[in-house]
């Protein structure tokens, strides 16, 4: 039987998930795409890279890389992005990578960053913000002006944070082992943040199959209330008129829309419209109603566009 005739259901079991994560797919998806997610998850997605422009313009890093071989292609939309097509070295093991110029990182992984789009001037928070991706993103919009205040709860991802914005060259940001939870402590209004929270990561199976069977619905709702006490411990340092982005790697609506309806019904803040790729969020999910202005947010399904799953909302506070 070939995968196109069989369901969903069959299809997953043969590719090692637990049958509780393709159910919940089925109710997002129906049968037929939840296939091409599930076969989409089975393909190798090409490495990305973002070029940093507090090294380097990025024609000439273009033009470095260009000069090893390295080839490259652009991608609509995020002009620092670039797919690696073809390298004959590894792409992490350049003296460009070592001094720098770019960072590898998926392509869905820079709208958080670019949504939250910080002025130069800005006071901004990033929590959890190991291994730094998203930081020195902020830091390169910003031009390394204002101040990220960076934190992450691990000492050791701590290291790893300083070590990778010391290779980019990040110097507007203080990075405090702190859990987020706590960021109330630090005597700090922000005028924007961004809360990457730590989630089930079922939107990155294509990269880390592991995800196909690691994580049960039990911790499903244990990640949903660390990522609730991490969005009020940041809409409370928030300034008036002040924005968050709030991002997640899931597709578990538990984790995104069922968060963020809880949040909206408690909190003086409300949803932005953002304009990216992808879906609209959920507003009904397996008998369970969240809050209307969600279609407002944006869920990337990995099928759809060709790199990890994501779910992403910008709000702001009143």
């Amino acid at each position: 039987m070939s995968n196109k005739t069989k369901d969903a259901y069959k299809l997953g079991e043969e590719l090692g998930y637990l049958p509780y994560i393709v159910d919940r797919f089925v109710s997002m998806l129906g049968d037929e795409e939840t296939k091409q997610l599930l076969q989409f998850n089975e393909t190798n997605l090409p490495q990305t890279i973002r070029l940093n422009t507090l090294r380097k313009p990025l024609d000439e890093i273009d033009r470095f890389l260009e000069m090893k071989q390295i080839k490259l292609e652009r991608v609509d939309n995020l002009p620092e992005a670039r797919i690696v097509k073809e390298s004959p070295v590894p792409i992490g093991a350049t003296v460009e990578y070592l001094n720098g110029f770019y960072f590898l990182q998926g392509k869905n992984s820079l709208y958080p960053s670019k949504i939250l789009n910080p002025k130069k001037g800005d006071m901004v928070a990033d929590l959890a913000a190991a291994p730094g991706g998203k930081t020195s993103h902020l830091a390169q919009i910003m031009e390394n002006e204002g101040t990220i205040i960076a934190t992450e709860i691990s000492s050791n991802r701590c290291r790893s944070l300083k070590s990778n914005l010391a290779r980019m060259g990040v110097s507007n940001t203080i990075v405090i082992n702190l859990d987020a939870r706590n960021i109330s402590s630090l005597k700090i209004e922000f005028d924007k943040i961004l809360l990457d929270a730590p989630c089930s990561g079922s939107g990155i199976i294509v990269s880390d199959s592991t995800r196909k069977s690691s994580k049960t619905l039990d911790n499903i709702m244990e990640y949903r209330e660390l990522q609730i006490s991490l969005l009020r411990s940041a809409i409370e340092v928030l300034k008036p008129k002040g924005e968050i982005v709030y991002s997640t790697c899931s597709l578990e609506p538990e984790e995104n829309e069922s968060v963020i309806t809880e949040i909206l019904e408690t909190s003086d803040i409300k949803i932005e419209q953002i304009d990216i790729i992808g879906e609209d969020g959920l507003t009904d999910f397996q008998s369970q109603n969240y809050h209307q202005s969600l279609t407002k947010a944006r869920r990337l399904y990995p099928h759809k566009t060709c790199g990890e799953g994501f779910f992403i909302v910008k709000m702001e506070k009143s």
